[in-house]
């Protein structure tokens, strides 16, 4: 099994619904603790950054389908 099978298995992982489920906990999480460690201070940004990122990860392409 070489690199690229592990790259598409790895898409494949989170294109699904529970892959999807955990990328957004991942990120939701990352941003909510660097919140709490700056003390809320970039929360807009933090927030931004979150939804910029949620839309890289996970079910991109079905989101993509959708909007067309």
């Amino acid at each position: 099994m070489g690199f690229e099978d592990l790259v598409n298995k790895g898409k494949d992982a989170l294109n699904s619904e529970q892959g999807e489920q955990q990328s957004d906990q991942a990120i939701q999480g990352a941003g909510d603790g660097f919140d709490k460690l700056t003390g809320g201070r970039f929360a807009e940004h933090t927030d931004g950054v979150q939804q910029h990122a949620d839309g890289f990860v996970g079910q991109q392409d079905q989101q993509d389908q959708q909007q067309q």
